[in-house]
């Protein structure tokens, strides 16, 4: 039986609007310590996100002890910008709830990464070594580092990315494989960059091949779109602190076991070449 309904704290504007011209239908399909993970009939995603989560590109941010103690897997979910219902009864209540919005600023042409900034990210380019040495997981590392280095051939030339792309996309294990979480973080860095022209054709190739939840998170991405924790590292380049800079970049990395390394990687590596990066002000 589900608990006593509660407010939502805020909701991605985004979600937010799609819930308002359709209603959702889905089902709960993974439940964490501080995350709960929904997906639609039509493919849509919620995230039910506690604050040290964070705010989501489609989520529901929710700041109550214990929220998903009463719900379990495979229930079935409706909402729309009413609520959210779990088991047929109202979980969460949306009227009145503050939106966030999760679309990225783009670095104005003018900017110029600092040195020390530069080194700083340099240091998050390399993959992390696998925690064990099952073959299986170099293996997989070893693909990782020769199919990343294609992509960013192909985009620093000017070249085709689809097969570079293709062969990224849902390489690696768990609900975001590492390969998925490389293309985030370039994605990032392109449309930081303002090279916004090739993340519709990312993520459309890449969502044929991975995880719902994944592929959530890059549709978002091609637009923009992007979690809390991207918008503190956009701001904190962009004031040039290299406190803040080193804080927001330590808040990514430790995201899951891998996901937030393998998401910088992609990220430090694409941006450093681009002009931002390449162009660097002497500190």
């Amino acid at each position: 039986m589900v608990a006593q309904p509660f407010t939502a704290y805020s909701i991605s504007r985004p979600l937010l609007e799609s819930l308002e011209k359709k209603p959702f239908t889905g089902y709960v399909a993974g439940i964490y310590k501080y995350s709960c993970n929904i997906i639609g009939d039509d493919g849509r995603m919620i995230t039910l996100a506690l604050p040290s989560i964070g705010n989501g590109p489609f989520s529901i941010l929710i700041k109550v002890q214990t929220p998903f103690a009463a719900i379990t897997p495979k229930m079935d979910v409706r909402a729309g910008h009413y609520g959210l219902t779990v088991d047929n009864r109202l979980f969460i209540n949306l009227e009145g709830v503050d939106y966030w919005v999760p679309r990225l600023l783009q670095f104005p042409r003018s900017f110029h990464l600092k040195t020390s900034n530069a080194e700083l990210l340099n240091d998050y380019t390399q993959w992390l070594e696998p925690l064990n040495e099952i073959s299986t997981d170099k293996i997989v590392k070893d693909k990782l580092i020769a199919r990343a280095m294609e992509l960013q051939q192909a985009l620093s030339n000017g070249n085709s990315i689809k097969r570079a792309v293709i062969n990224l996309a849902g390489l690696g294990f768990g609900l975001t494989p590492s390969g998925d979480d490389y293309l985030l973080g370039v994605m990032a860095s392109l449309w930081l960059t303002r090279n916004t022209t090739g993340l519709e054709e990312i993520a459309r190739l890449a969502c044929k091949k991975t995880t719902s939840l994944s592929a959530a998170f890059l549709k978002a991405a091609s637009k923009g779109e992007f979690a809390e924790c991207w918008h503190r590292l956009a701001l904190a380049i962009l004031s040039q602190e290299t406190i803040t800079v080193q804080a927001a970049i330590s808040e990514i990395a430790q995201i899951g076991s891998y996901s937030g390394r393998d998401a910088l990687s992609g990220f430090t590596t694409h941006f450093l070449e681009s002009r931002f990066g390449v162009e660097v002000s002497q500190n």
